[in-house]
């Protein structure tokens, strides 16, 4: 896929997420992956990483396509008026 030219003209490509979703059991086998102390500091610490990762992945997909957002929603609202 590439991020950096959506199509939103496209049904299906309108309908993809930027932003990936996040679970309690992603959470948990990452704890058992990578904390050696299991404790709330480091639960904390590894789940906010992982949110901030995801966040400026979404962030740089939002950016590369801004343009294009910004043309798209600008071309729906004027069919709505």
């Amino acid at each position: 896929m590439n991020w950096e030219k959506i199509n939103l003209e496209n049904e299906n490509e309108r309908n993809l997420d930027f932003l990936d979703a996040y679970n309690f059991k992603e959470l948990l086998l990452e704890i058992e992956c990578n904390i050696k102390d299991i404790n709330a500091e480091n639960v904390r610490k590894q789940a906010f990483d992982c949110l901030k990762d995801r966040y400026l992945e979404a962030k740089e997909i939002i950016d590369a396509n801004l343009n294009n957002i910004v043309k798209y929603a600008k071309k729906e609202r004027k069919n709505y008026k």
